[in-house]
């Protein structure tokens, strides 16, 4: 029975691995050796052709992996508390094992058994069904004695996609499988350790069983000696002097057998030992640099689709922020196979594309933009340009948001139905006239329809989720074709509102301090029987010295930065008062002819260097009690700025 559990482990490739596993640990190449390594794994690995094939797991000994560390952990700890001898790898890794332990939850959040699934598989005799991925990771923690840094890192994928392109699944997925791959050494150093411990623990016991026994012949030694073992029993030795004189000449006949001196064990003792220690070393910094590394970067840095899509003809790409760059990415998954030269191919149909667009001068600057193409209303012939064909799924989705409406309307009317005719039914089985169940349908009607939209939309908000809009990231300032005025359409009421209207207009401003935002008080006075009132005077003059106040603090010398424009009052007939012409519409709508160049606005108070009018592009309307979050101008002028978001 054993034997049958053992040989159906291995067939699946989860097979126990012997104890005391060789560290990953073969020759220690150079940066431009670590690179032809690479060219050559490229050409080497060859992918599995049907990807859905059972791919080889590497959760099992993943999970294996981190049962044997925290079991390390525990024994090591235990040594220390005890007041025992530790060595410097214990040491290393009773120190840092909140880190190991932090980084095994990483893995597992971010590596999930669907994803890991659809990683392409390789179908070398010795590597079947192992991730490519995967496979890497473990040859360059192999030939770099677990040392990663930043550049070598770059060094290494780029050199490897020169010859293999790698899907973008690959990479994101490639953090966690260094991780993976530090773990597993770190589960073979760990458990070397414990087995030197043990060694030493046996020679030990040795040594007590002869003191026990007293005089007489001592007992003979394992058929095999581990260094560790031979170490601590001659230094056991030479505690004890004369009385062990057997033991030592036994143990140096044992070693002569395998043509060895004491001398040879405990310097080969010693050189595993400061070996292991620099792997453990490397493998605790290498784990701490995956921790703190920004990923998002390294993957940009060695994606070819980002290279492709980086040459978009608009030069609107390379200045969105990350998510949206990842989204375009994703589209190109979404559309290409799932191999990294199909990917490529789509991302090159996607520019070219753009290209043409740019050069018929006929396009739009949306058409020239790659985005359009990707994620926008030219999607579809980039689908038939690269022979997408969609799964079914998909067919039915696109063909239910082709005809929202009727898809709406249908299924609420559906499925009221559905539940009336429940009804109906159970009227009828319980033997109900005609009247009856014409009265039960009347009165089912209203709930019926409000359950079926409660559940329809419910389903609809499943399965249409809003979509984050593609976006400009600004990282220099706002662009001066993209200078933005922020308006506070408001009324004037009396001096201490005035007060409280400038401070919060201070504190807008603070939060959003680019040079290209600047700020403006739209104002009128309450309605009053006249056109002039006492208080209006007073009210003005503070609104007019807290404006002028705020551009001598924060406008470096200029008058630029906060502005107001007030209305004076107009006799309205129908309202039978003196006040600003349609309140707050006339306002907006006076102060976009204003920009436009109008002279015959009712504004009758401009205070601002009103130079920089012609030049604002966008306008940001917020009431007089509206908070505008930190950065949160920049960010909304990065979406209206977007090229498959600009107006016409």
């Amino acid at each position: 029975m054993a034997q049958a559990l053992k040989a159906l482990f291995g067939l699946f490739g989860n097979r126990p691995p012997p104890l005391a596993e060789r560290p990953l640990r073969d020759e220690l190449l150079s940066i431009e050796r670590l690179e032809e390594r690479a060219k050559a794994l490229a050409a080497r690995f060859t992918l599995d052709p049907n990807p859905r094939r059972l791919a080889r797991s590497v959760f099992p000994r993943f999970d294996d992996n981190a049962r044997v560390l925290r079991q390390a952990y525990r024994t090591m700890a235990d040594d220390v508390h005890r007041g025992e001898f530790v060595t410097p790898v214990a040491e290393w890794l009773l120190d840092n094992f909140h880190l190991v332990a932090s980084e095994i939850l990483d893995v597992r959040h971010n590596l999930p058994r669907g994803y890991y699934r659809e990683l392409p598989k390789l179908a070398l005799r010795e590597l079947a069904g192992h991730a490519r991925v995967y496979a890497m990771a473990v040859e360059l923690i192999r030939h770099s004695d677990s040392r990663l840094d930043r550049h070598q890192l770059v060094r290494f994928m780029n050199s490897y996609e020169t010859v293999a392109p790698l899907t973008i699944g690959e990479l994101w997925a490639w953090p966690s499988m260094l991780k993976l791959a530090l773990i597993e050494n770190l589960r073979r150093l760990a458990e070397g350790t414990l087995d030197a411990r043990r060694e030493r623990l046996a020679a030990d016991a040795y040594v007590a069983r002869i003191d026990g026994a007293g005089q007489g012949e001592p007992p003979p030694l394992p058929p095999v000696l581990h260094t560790a073992y031979v170490v601590q029993l001659l230094q056991r030795v030479r505690e004890y002097g004369p009385r062990l004189a057997a033991v030592r000449a036994a143990v140096d006949e044992h070693l002569a057998a395998q043509q060895m001196t004491p001398e040879d064990a405990i310097r080969g003792e010693h050189q595993r030992q400061a070996a292991d220690q620099v792997s453990m070393a490397n493998v605790i910094t290498s784990l701490r640099l995956c921790a703190t590394l920004d990923w998002s970067q390294h993957f940009e840095a060695v994606s070819l689709v980002e290279r492709v899509l980086q040459r978009d003809p608009a030069g609107a790409y390379g200045s969105m922020d990350f998510l949206s760059r990842d989204r375009y990415r994703q589209a190109v998954e979404e559309l290409a196979e799932p191999t990294g030269e199909a990917q490529l191919r789509v991302a090159l149909r996607a520019v070219e594309s753009a290209r043409q667009a740019a050069e018929s001068g006929q396009a739009t600057d949306r058409a020239a933009h790659v985005g359009h193409h990707l994620i926008g209303k030219g999607r579809p012939d980039l689908a038939t340009d690269v022979a997408y064909r969609p799964r079914l799924a998909r067919r039915i989705r696109r063909f239910v948001f082709a005809h929202a409406t009727a898809a709406y309307l249908g299924s609420i009317g559906l499925l009221t139905a559905l539940l009336l005719g429940l009804g109906l039914a159970y009227v009828r089985e319980q033997g109900g006239s005609p009247w009856a169940q014409a009265g039960v349908a009347l009165l089912l009607l209203l709930p019926a329809s409000e359950v079926a939209i409660a559940l329809i939309q419910r389903l609809a908000a499943r399965l249409a989720p809003p979509r984050r809009l593609p976006r400009l990231e600004f990282p220099a300032g706002v662009p001066e074709n993209a200078r933005t005025m922020v308006v506070v359409p408001t009324l004037l009421t009396s001096v201490p509102g005035v007060n409280e209207l400038i401070e919060h207009l201070e504190v807008l401003a603070l939060g959003n301090g680019d040079p290209r935002i600047h700020f403006a008080i739209l104002s009128d006075f309450v309605d009053a029987p006249a056109r002039e009132m006492p208080e209006d005077q007073a009210i003005l003059e503070a609104a007019c010295a807290g404006i002028e106040a705020l551009n001598a603090r924060y406008g470096e010398g200029r008058a630029d930065r906060f502005y107001l424009f007030h209305r004076q009052r107009q006799w309205n007939p129908r309202e039978g008062a003196w006040m600003g012409w349609e309140r707050k519409r006339g306002k907006l709508e006076e102060w976009n002819r204003l920009l436009r160049g109008a002279a015959d606005t009712s504004f009758s108070v401009q205070l601002g260097d009103l130079g920089v009018l012609p030049s604002v592009r966008y306008c940001l309307t917020l009431d007089s009690d509206t908070r505008l979050p930190r950065d949160a101008a920049k960010k909304l002028i990065g979406i209206i700025a977007h090229p498959l978001n600009r107006p016409h």
